[in-house]
């Protein structure tokens, strides 16, 4: 039989408010304690499978296939179009050459351009990879076509949180300059998000593009890899996340001070001990 230990109390009304004020305490620690977990949570750096997009935002990915298109550009294509795959965002897909074709209609699962990968991965015997599209287009480059056809698709479909993603090297045609100019023009009118990825582009192209979308634009230009990094040493640099280290801190403060706070005081009527 086990014998239970008790400190017999004069007056248990004198410790009531005590116990009132201990759990209160003790309920306000657990609120912060979750409170600072979910800012946590919030503050930690994005894993794989982020969001390209925000999360309301229907994208349209207009992807150069011309012949301007070098076979060792072809790597850029296959990682950027792997980068956007791994997103859970969702997207449609334009090809254009000195013509654009829809391959895949807005909404489609961001997953769903990983099957577009194998057409842009180099063959062992060097060359460019073959393609389904190859007797559709001439090689000559006209990117409005492909911009222009994006903005119908998301017009048709009736989208009305569009965005495009132009994956080019920015060789364009010289004639289409001016159609070019109004196509960027008529995304401005449509309040639709232009995103540029330059493959490797020529510096007057690339400068040519952010004339068109202004000083603000962000143009990111992927190259390939080259010197320490293309054989095999790369260094990783990042910024230290503050947010949430503070985040963590304040957790461990916490959790001391519900420890120090130490067990709350119980009692029962003696009755109820056996």
């Amino acid at each position: 039989m086990r014998a239970d230990r008790a400190i017999p109390l004069a007056d248990l009304q004198h410790f009531a408010g005590a116990w009132r004020r201990s759990r209160q305490v003790r309920l306000l620690l657990a609120s912060g304690l979750v409170a600072c977990i979910v800012a946590a949570f919030l503050a930690s750096p994005a894993a794989p499978g982020r969001r390209f997009l925000p999360a309301d935002t229907v994208g349209i990915v207009v992807l150069d296939v011309s012949a301007s298109i070098k076979p060792s550009t072809y790597a850029l294509i296959e990682q950027e179009l792997a980068t956007l795959a791994a997103t859970r965002d969702r997207f449609g897909l334009v090809l254009f050459s000195d013509v654009a074709y829809e391959a895949l209609p807005p909404g489609t699962p961001a997953a769903q351009l990983r099957s577009m990968l194998r057409f842009f991965k180099l063959p062992p015997g060097g060359g460019i990879p073959a393609n389904p599209w190859q007797q559709w287009f001439s090689g000559g480059t006209v990117i409005s076509n492909g911009l222009l056809l994006a903005a119908q698709m998301l017009q048709r479909d009736h989208v009305r949180h569009g965005a495009v993603v132009l994956i080019s090297d920015l060789a364009n045609d010289p004639t289409d300059s001016a159609r070019f100019a109004s196509a960027v023009l008529l995304f401005q009118q449509r309040h639709i998000p232009l995103e540029v990825i330059g493959l490797d582009p020529n510096p007057n192209d690339a400068e040519f593009v952010k004339s068109l979308l202004g000083p603000r634009a962000v143009t990111e230009i992927a190259h390939l890899p080259r010197g320490t990094v293309a054989a095999g040493k790369i260094g990783l640099v990042a910024g230290f996340p503050r947010p949430l280290a503070i985040a963590a801190l304040i957790v461990v403060l916490l959790l001391a001070l519900d420890q120090w706070w130490s067990e709350p005081l119980r009692w029962r009527p003696h009755g109820a001990l056996r």
